[in-house]
């Protein structure tokens, strides 16, 4: 019991769960689009492979596997299989109210181990009570006899989970330092770019579209870069290109068929930028395809 006088009283935090409205783990094909729809309770969005880009009320995140974010009632939502891997998403609307959920307002959360068991726990119970979309777009349906106590127990991993993250991020809710925050904006100027690049592979954009597309100055990009992948842009770009080139000679497309795919302006060209990259002419790499790791990322 407290005296009075000697300090504020600290605020318990509350969560109560009314329900989980709707619910979806589905893998997704790459560019796969769900188109933007209002948030009209809480959801929570999380990646357990791949990558996707969720925009909320104009603001797009790029959400990779092992992150979760969460939207809240009245934002405008919708999202974009990204990268090459078909991402596996989970995606949970519930009803829900107290002073936890504030915890989750504007941030993209990193799971730890514990999380993320929860999280599987979570998507099985999903899986054994919603039925998944037939398409994108398309809301999920309840089945109409699910395995005895598994909707309970999808309640009680949600609310874990909610709990489980609440407790971490109030421990760690001092003020990341300057540093930690140059290395996120980074970090996310390199990743945005990855996209960007992958999306308009055969477009070869100069600094300046990048920079637009982006919404960063040359100085940042560049720095970016070379802090986190030790290359200039345009040379992390022609890096990517040899890679998704050697995919497609890998696939059994000619030197030819992949200048033209990839947007080079002459097949010369394009054998004289890959071997220059990897050290072999297309057409031999093409008979002895090796996964390419030329981007430091």
């Amino acid at each position: 019991m407290g005296v009075p006088g000697t300090g504020a009283v600290k605020e318990t935090p509350t969560l109560q769960l009314q329900e989980v409205q709707a619910a979806a783990a589905a893998e997704w094909r790459v560019g796969d689009t769900l188109p933007p729809r209002l948030c009209e309770g809480w959801m929570l969005v999380s990646v357990m492979d791949g990558v996707i880009e969720e925009t909320a009320d104009g603001r797009t995140t790029l959400v990779r596997a092992g992150r979760v974010l969460v939207h809240q009632p009245e934002e405008t939502w919708s999202m974009r299989a990204a990268g090459e891997v078909p991402p596996e998403v989970l995606r949970l609307a519930f009803a829900a109210s107290g002073t936890v959920l504030d915890l989750f307002r504007d941030r993209l959360i990193r799971v730890n181990a514990v999380e993320k068991n929860v999280l599987h726990l979570l998507a099985d119970a999903v899986r054994e009570t919603w039925q998944r979309p037939e398409q994108p777009g398309l809301n999920p349906t309840r089945r109409a006899d699910p395995p005895f106590g598994v909707p309970r127990l999808l309640q009680l991993y949600l609310e874990e989970f909610l709990w489980l993250a609440a407790r971490r991020l109030r421990r760690s809710g001092r003020r990341p330092s300057p540093r930690l925050v140059a290395e996120q904006n980074q970090r996310a100027i390199v990743d945005a770019a990855h996209l960007y690049f992958s999306d308009h592979m055969e477009e070869d954009p100069d600094l300046d579209q990048i920079c637009h597309a982006l919404g960063c100055g040359r100085v940042a990009l560049q720095q970016a870069f070379r802090v986190r992948t030790g290359l200039s842009p345009r040379e992390y770009y022609a890096c990517l290109r040899a890679e998704r080139a050697g995919s497609l000679l890998a696939q059994g497309h000619t030197p030819g068929e992949v200048a033209r795919m990839l947007g080079y302006s002459s097949v010369s060209y394009f054998s004289q930028r890959f071997r220059a990259l990897t050290g072999q002419t297309p057409s031999a790499y093409r008979k002895d395809p090796q996964p390419l790791h030329l981007c430091n990322k």
